[in-house]
């Protein structure tokens, strides 16, 4: 090998080999394992180490994972919606007052993870800050 190159077969094979066992480290921990077992089960070398690799494991996905996140909770949402809107629009049903509130709490938690719940006043703010900075990029344009 020419001495200018570097081994990078090697470097590969430890980066897929890291790779594997933080996966399985957080396979392990979403399993309820104590680091101290998912250092042992993972091979760290201890639970500081195997601690360290799933939470930067878990802050280098978890941007791309909450869309997917929230698409499955709403996905959720929608369905039990579903089943607690035919229980509350059952007049024969007993529980139907229960059903009507279930169908609220969950009509707020879809709004509150949809955004949906942004009061009037917090608009208008969020609105006149926006037209506040427009304006002051296309003063400084001119």
């Amino acid at each position: 090998m020419p001495e200018n190159r570097m081994p990078t077969q090697g470097i590969q094979r430890r980066d897929v080999i890291a790779a594997e066992r933080v996966r399985l480290a957080l396979k392990l921990r979403a399993g309820g394992l104590t680091y101290d077992q998912v250092a042992a089960q993972a091979g760290y070398d201890s639970r500081g180490s195997a601690y360290k690799a799933v939470q930067r494991e878990l802050q280098r996905n978890v941007g791309k994972d909450v869309e997917e996140m929230r698409r499955e909770e709403l996905h959720m949402l929608n369905q039990l919606h579903a089943e607690m809107w035919l229980l509350a629009m059952d007049r024969k049903n007993t529980y139907r007052t229960y059903a009507v509130d279930r169908v609220l709490s969950i009509s707020e938690r879809k709004c509150k993870l949809m955004g949906l719940d942004v009061k009037a006043d917090e608009m208008q703010v969020n609105q006149n800050y926006t037209k506040r900075i427009v304006l002051e990029v296309s003063e400084v344009s001119a």
